[in-house]
Formats: structure tokens, C-alpha cells, sequence
């Protein structure tokens, strides 16, 4: 096996850690461990556990606060945080996991105590466990080493850097899972294209900062509007695609779309004025549009390239005359 093989925590926010996971990541040559959603220490890895001089097991079901690391360096995250997310974020576990429920990654510099008290820097980037029914069980912990050539694509595979979102290759891991835990229960999945009106040419007009602002204020706005269930990626173009699961009826969905359409018609500040741009919303859903995602985006696609010839319609749903809205 090869132990340089570079872990990224995102490649298994999806995944059960099953048998070749673990042993990938026992091999793995720097410091990876896992946490319960109360900040105990769950397993470690023998490098990890030998770079910090305890033995393997020795901390399983201890407080990661307290054991490797002091409160004052989670008070300080803990305000470092606040400040960022804009809200209150309290000096416990919670540090750890309130970045990654806003949907952005999650890399700091910690100094956690070795077995004898010694301080070592680690850089650690987190992401969250998941079960096969997609529940969060836990979060993972991946020392990063000094970013590489080899490790800065790595860093990036999974997340845009501009707007903090999933790329079209989460989605694509996501939908795979959703789609077979919908064929069991019996629920549908809403699988949402959301384009701005004219985003080419607001950029010409007011530079390539405005378009990264209007992206960045998308994504935001966005994540506010969909549940935690639900997935929000950045695709190319400006575009962004939307997932929602567990879903009773297609009426959902597009109620939905028309929701997260609104959202994103809200006034933007480009510093110079104050601009209310447009969007459009094709919407598919699963199963009657298909039973792949690529499917499901290729019916989304031809909604909204017929919203983009109906004056005024703002969302329309795949073969659904009726649903274009002014």
C-alpha cells in the first residue's frame, strides 16, 4: 500500500469508514484521528499515536479538550469563529463542526500537547463522518503537511475555492447515495440548475470582481435557504445546482427553486451601487426525470433553457407546461 497517498477528510464526508478505509488510514504517515460529535476521541492512527508518545488506544474516549488540546487555544478558535461566521460559537465541541455545517471546509493551525506536555503545531483539516443513510456520526481529523505541488490539486478536488461550495463531483457521490436511499423509502429527490440573467454581461459591465461577489453572495444565500440534508455545488459558468432529498411530492421541489430564485434576486452591493439581479430555476425530479444524476441535469437543463425563451418565467420544472412563473 502506498503510505504517501495524500487523505482528504472530504472524500469520505459520505462514507462509512469500512475495512479499507481504516487500513488506508492506518497507514497513512501523519496524524489522523476521529471524533463523536461530543469531542471524545474515537481511534487514532499508529502515526499519529507514536508522533504524540501514546499508545494505540490509549486515548479512546477521552475529550480532545483537555487531553490534546487546551482550553485557551479552543476560547481563542471559538472567538476567531464568531467573528468570521458572525454568530455566537461556544468554546466546546462545537468549534470543531461549525464550519463544516455552513458547508465550508475547515483547516486551522492547533498546538496539541504530546504525552509528556510538550506543544507540537499541527495543521489539521476536518470533515464530518456520515452513515449509509447519510446521518452524521462524527467528524475526522487529517494533519496536513507543508502544502506541496502534489498537495494543493488534493486540497482543492472536492470544494470551489471561491465560494467555500461542493463541487460537481460531491454531487455527483451524494446523488449516488440519496438516489439509493430514495429507491428504498419511496421519497423523491429535487435536483434544482440555478443560473444568473445575463452573467456574462454584468460581468463586462462591472468586472470580473462583481461576478465574484454576486458568486460568493450566492452561495451564502443558498446555504441559508436549503436544509443540511440538502447539497448546493458551484458549477461552471456561473451556474450552480442544488439537491434536495427526501421529498414527498415534485411540488416541493419548486416550491423550493421559487424560494432560493427569490433569495438570490436580492439586492447585491458592489461597493459602487446596488444592483437586484435576475435567475432562473430549472427543476427535475426523481424518478420521473430519470434515475441518474446526469439525467436528472440534463432534464433541469432543458427546463431552464425553455424558462430562458418564456418571457417572465423565472422556474420551470421538466415536462411541466404549467410551471413557469412570472
Amino acid at each position: 500500500m502506498d503510505r504517501t497517498r495524500p487523505i482528504d477528510p472530504q472524500t469520505l464526508t459520505w462514507l462509512e469508514l469500512g475495512e479499507a478505509q481504516r487500513l488506508l488510514i492506518d497507514q497513512f504517515p501523519r496524524l489522523v484521528f476521529g471524533l463523536d460529535l461530543a469531542g471524545h476521541i474515537q481511534w487514532m492512527n499508529r502515526a499519529g499515536a507514536e508522533t504524540l508518545g501514546f499508545e494505540p488506544g490509549e486515548l479512546r474516549g477521552q475529550p480532545l479538550i483537555g487531553s490534546l488540546l487546551r482550553r485557551e487555544e479552543v476560547e481563542a478558535r471559538a472567538a476567531m469563529l464568531g467573528t468570521e461566521l458572525r454568530t455566537r460559537v461556544p468554546a466546546d465541541a462545537r468549534v470543531f463542526s461549525a464550519r463544516l455545517q455552513r458547508g465550508l471546509p475547515d483547516e486551522h493551525d492547533w498546538l496539541l500537547r504530546s504525552k509528556g506536555g510538550e506543544p507540537r503545531q499541527t495543521r489539521l483539516s476536518l470533515g464530518t463522518l456520515r452513515d449509509a443513510h447519510g446521518v452524521v456520526t462524527g467528524l475526522i481529523a487529517v494533519e496536513r503537511a507543508a502544502e506541496t505541488a502534489i498537495d494543493a490539486p488534493i486540497a482543492m478536488a472536492h470544494h470551489d475555492s471561491l465560494t467555500g461550495l461542493p463541487n460537481r463531483a460531491v454531487l455527483q457521490d451524494r446523488a449516488e447515495m440519496a438516489i439509493q436511499r430514495a429507491a428504498r423509502a419511496g421519497t423523491q429527490i429535487g435536483v434544482l440548475l440555478i443560473e444568473f440573467d445575463g452573467f456574462a454581461a454584468l460581468c463586462e459591465q462591472h468586472g470580473p470582481s462583481f461576478g465574484d461577489d454576486l458568486l460568493r453572495a450566492a452561495a451564502g444565500r443558498l446555504h441559508f435557504e436549503l436544509r443540511k440534508t440538502d447539497t448546493a455545488v458551484r458549477l461552471d459558468d456561473g451556474q450552480f445546482a442544488a439537491m434536495l432529498v427526501d421529498l414527498h411530492h415534485a411540488g416541493e421541489a419548486e416550491m423550493v427553486a421559487r424560494k432560493i430564485a427569490a433569495a438570490l434576486a436580492g439586492p447585491v452591493n458592489t461597493g459602487i451601487e446596488v444592483l437586484h439581479p435576475k435567475c432562473r430555476v430549472g427543476v427535475a425530479v426523481y424518478p420521473q426525470h430519470g434515475d441518474q444524476l446526469l439525467r436528472l441535469l440534463e432534464a433541469a437543463e432543458t427546463a431552464l433553457a425553455q424558462a430562458r425563451t418564456e418571457p417572465g418565467a423565472i422556474v420551470r420544472t421538466a415536462d411541466s407546461a404549467g410551471s413557469a412563473a412570472a
